[in-house]
């Protein structure tokens, strides 16, 4: 069984009917600020958020879509490296929170800090919470099939881990920058080009990535990387590492079921 390091991370924030520093409501999701001086984008000007996300990404710029739909999902910034559990709880609208799900993460001894390097143990808190209001499988292989997009279209979601660049968007190293995003929706252009929308803890924006790119960035999740901003602090691994069977190689959690309403934008 792993122990935490000498140096010990701070403990998991109190429930939120403690005021806590930098992690209450106010990391929920803010009003959507856009200015784009010019047309592009303009078939998504009644989703603010789609509208954005497509013009920072330059997809779709100045032709709509054939196919557009997603679940607007409130944004929450993680605390620490809680980018699964944050994801998780953005799923679920916040209840219960990530600082909860941390609580009960190191319980099960899933983790340390709130990492998740394993795609196993979300999918065993996923499963948890979400009964009754939906259900969920873990899914082992790549993401851009067949399977992945039915379920998107069907309305459903996926937990997904990743390696992030410096802009957050999919990337190739090695696992060295493992991130978990929340997709809610997809897209598909005028070319026949499949994007996904998604959502994740390190910004409020709702990101759009090609489903061919995030599928690469995670199949190639290999190797665990000390993280930068963590030097000191002692990181919980899967028996294996994150290229074992209990970890975040090609894994993924479809989620299907949900209460919340499908936006259809186009």
């Amino acid at each position: 069984m792993s122990h935490i390091s000498p140096v010990t991370p701070p403990p998991p924030p109190p429930l939120p009917s403690v005021p806590i520093p930098q992690t209450p409501t106010e990391l929920k999701e803010l009003p959507v600020n856009i200015n784009i001086a010019t047309d592009e984008c303009s078939w998504a000007k009644e989703y603010p958020e789609v509208q954005k996300g497509c013009y920072l990404s330059r997809v779709c710029q100045y032709a709509a879509p054939k196919r557009c739909q997603y679940y607007s999902v409130p944004s929450t910034l993680q605390v620490g490296p809680t980018c699964g559990l944050t994801a998780l709880s953005m799923l679920l609208g916040g209840q219960p929170t990530a600082a909860e799900l941390l609580k009960e993460s190191i319980a099960q001894e899933y983790t340390l800090n709130g990492e998740l390097f394993s795609g196993q143990y979300l999918y065993e808190i996923t499963r948890k919470y979400l009964h009754p209001r939906g259900a969920c499988q873990l899914h082992e292989g790549i993401l851009n099939c067949d399977k992945v997009k039915e379920l998107l279209h069907a309305g459903g979601c996926l937990l997904v881990p990743y390696d992030a660049d410096v802009n957050h968007a999919p990337c190739l190293k090695s696992g060295h920058r493992a991130h978990w995003a929340l997709i809610v929706g997809f897209l598909v252009d005028i070319q026949d080009k499949y994007y996904v929308l998604a959502r994740h803890g390190k910004t409020r924006n709702l990101a759009v990535w090609s489903l061919e790119t995030l599928s690469q960035s995670n199949a190639n999740l290999l190797e665990f990387a000390q993280p930068k901003g963590y030097p000191e602090n002692e990181f919980l691994l899967p028996p294996g590492g994150i290229a074992g069977p209990l970890g975040l190689n090609e894994r993924s959690i479809l989620v299907n079921g949900l209460p919340q309403q499908v936006l259809h934008v186009c």
